[in-house]
């Protein structure tokens, strides 16, 4: 329960922070803010490396912190893969566009989400940009999962783990 409160107080303090910010800083085109924490199957934050993926190609990596924080600010009007990898783990991959109606591109919006990553041994898996797990869009004046597609990748992908536990080294005997 305190675990609980301490992540909303976190979440204030930073929403009051983004706001402040904003309101000092007019521009003619908004950002996405994504606040993001990367946990276990326990709900505790777990080490990542962040992987920003556009056409294909990577434009920018970076690390969360000890607790598995990171924060990502994005253009309006893009579209890119957000992979999230953890040596030992499974990736999950975002897709994140935020192409919405010029008229309410000025303004600043802020996204945080959890984001749980499964061990599956001692084979790593590769970055999967294939199998995304999520799409964060704009509907309704905000940026929102789209759970539908959430739901059913999350059954691909529990698959897949399944799959990937079963797995065993295997040696040639002469």
């Amino acid at each position: 329960m305190r675990i609980v409160v301490k992540a909303i107080l976190v979440t204030i303090f930073y929403l009051a922070y983004v706001a402040v910010n904003c309101a000092q800083t007019s521009k003619e085109v908004g950002s996405l803010f994504l606040s993001g924490k990367v946990v276990n199957e326990k709900k505790r934050g777990l080490e990542a490396k962040i992987y920003i993926y556009k056409g294909g190609d990577i434009i920018d990596e970076f690390q969360t912190t000890r607790i598995g924080k990171f924060d990502y600010e994005m253009p309006m009007q893009d579209s890119v893969a957000l992979v999230i990898y953890a040596e030992g783990g499974v990736s999950k991959t975002l897709i994140i566009t935020t192409k919405i109606h010029p008229a309410r591109q000025s303004k600043d919006h802020l996204f945080p989400f959890f984001m749980d990553l499964h061990p599956i041994g001692r084979v790593p898996a590769h970055i999967d940009l294939e199998r995304p797990v999520g799409r964060i869009k704009y509907f309704g004046g905000q940026f929102v999962y789209d759970n539908k597609f959430t739901e059913e990748s999350n059954e691909d992908l529990k698959e897949f783990i399944k799959e990937r536990k079963r797995l065993k080294v295997r040696t040639i005997d002469d």
